[in-house]
């Protein structure tokens, strides 16, 4: 009888198996010891075979793995980032990652161009590093954080003569030859839109100053640096009557609501002298100096810096400059974040990261009026390895699909890896 229940037994733990086999992608197997005169208990034992997708190999620990060389191992793509190695599984400790993990690790050597996504800011390599913080690396050092905006202020970052930077809350403006100093912190620095005269700063032609309560223009500004305004012929001592109703004698300068305006080029005659500064109608005629503040009415370019509600805006399309901050797309981007903005003006390179995945701008025309992901050819998704429908693919990428991996042959886009033949082939490892 019991060897009737050992055969029984048996026979219904073929069947759960075979039952596994037909819904799982694990093959099972099982040895056992068991003798059919055999009256004493036994223990069955269950194994898992690990079976590579078809072009990549498992994990060899007798074979020899040079710089980004790719396994199969523990369900996983990975790729080797050291220069060579034998008999070390693949882990982070030992110089491999995941395919495309962009989390950074001390342990694993990054080279030119590699992606990392670091405390909330994603960074990007200029050169091969191990070990090196990114946070703490610097202007000099091998990352440059690319959620971050230019024009925001750094430590270390060198600033040049009427050079504009955010710094703390407002913009600042340099006033001397060259400094690494924090804005505000020496005598030269000066917040963006005050004219007012000072000893301590190097003039440049065409500077506008206020001194003693009048206005001046710098028409030499080697002559002017270090001297009084009015002292000499650097400095020339501007006519600027306060506008009521009319500009008298056409008079290419003026105060409004306590701002000093300048005419553009050819404005100021005729009918454009009875035009109130900083009015719709003054578009194109009137310009506000003497403010960091958004000046909704102001002749701007792309790439000018304001403040609007203790807010840092930049241009990014001067055709859409009157457009309020921070209110509509292609117009006015606010300080950059990690996260995609629908507001913000992407350009080719930009990251974000969006559902928590990281995307990059491919075509900003499309990324400008899509969400990552949702259409081909705008964002390309760069973490993960899976193959996405809407990336745009370069030679020699790769790809996992339908348990295979796939390398592009030529640039593509939405076409699926196992019916493309001529745009992917099986990535067999070498």
């Amino acid at each position: 009888m019991k060897k009737c229940h050992k055969i029984i037994l048996s026979s219904l733990l073929f069947v759960m198996l075979f039952m596994l086999s037909l819904t799982s992608n694990i093959t099972f197997t099982y040895w056992s010891n068991i003798d059919l005169n055999d009256t004493n208990n036994s223990t069955v034992t269950v194994g898992q075979w690990s079976l590579a997708p078809n072009g990549i190999s498992l994990y060899d620990s007798q074979a020899t793995y040079t710089t980004g060389d790719l396994v199969w191992f523990n369900d996983e793509i990975w790729e080797y980032h050291g220069v060579s190695t034998q008999g070390t599984e693949p882990s982070v400790a030992a110089n491999w990652t995941i395919l495309n993990d962009l989390n950074w690790y001390a342990t694993v050597t990054y080279r030119n161009g590699d992606v990392v996504l670091y405390n909330n800011h994603i960074y990007v390599t200029s050169t091969e590093t191990t070990n090196e913080d990114p946070e703490l690396t610097g202007l000099n050092g091998p990352w440059v954080i690319q959620t971050s905006d230019a024009y925001v202020w750094q430590v270390g970052q060198t600033v040049v003569l009427n050079e504009v930077v955010y710094h703390n809350g407002s913009l600042w403006i340099y006033k001397g030859i060259s400094t690494t100093s924090e804005p505000g912190t020496q005598n030269d620095w000066a917040l963006y839109g005050d004219l007012l005269f000072s000893i301590n700063y190097t003039y440049a032609d065409g500077d506008y100053v206020e001194y003693n309560g009048s206005y001046y223009l710098v028409a030499n500004g080697a002559g002017a640096t270090g001297t009084i305004p009015g002292s000499n012929g650097s400095w020339t001592q501007l006519t600027v009557p306060a506008f009521n109703g009319s500009v008298p004698n056409n008079s290419t300068y003026t105060t409004y609501n306590g701002l000093f305006y300048v005419a553009l080029q050819g404005k100021v005659n005729g009918g454009d002298r009875s035009i109130v500064p900083g009015s719709l109608e003054s578009f194109g005629i009137w310009q506000a100096l003497n403010t960091q503040e958004w000046q909704q009415y102001n002749t701007y370019v792309n790439g000018d810096l304001v403040m609007y509600q203790s807010n840092v805006y930049q241009l990014a399309n001067s055709v859409n400059s009157t457009n309020t901050p921070g209110t509509t797309t292609d117009s006015w981007n606010g300080l950059r974040t990690v996260d995609y903005d629908p507001s913000f003006t992407y350009s080719i390179g930009d990251y974000v990261l969006y559902n928590s995945e990281i995307y990059v701008v491919v075509n900003e025309i499309n990324a400008n009026s899509s969400a990552p992901g949702t259409i081909t050819n705008a964002w390309n998704q760069i973490s993960g390895y899976d193959w996405y429908s809407f990336n745009v693919y370069e030679i020699n990428d790769v790809v996992f699909y339908n348990n295979a991996v796939y390398k592009a042959i030529q640039q593509t886009t939405n076409e699926q890896p196992d019916l493309t033949p001529g745009s992917w082939t099986l990535y067999q490892t070498t």
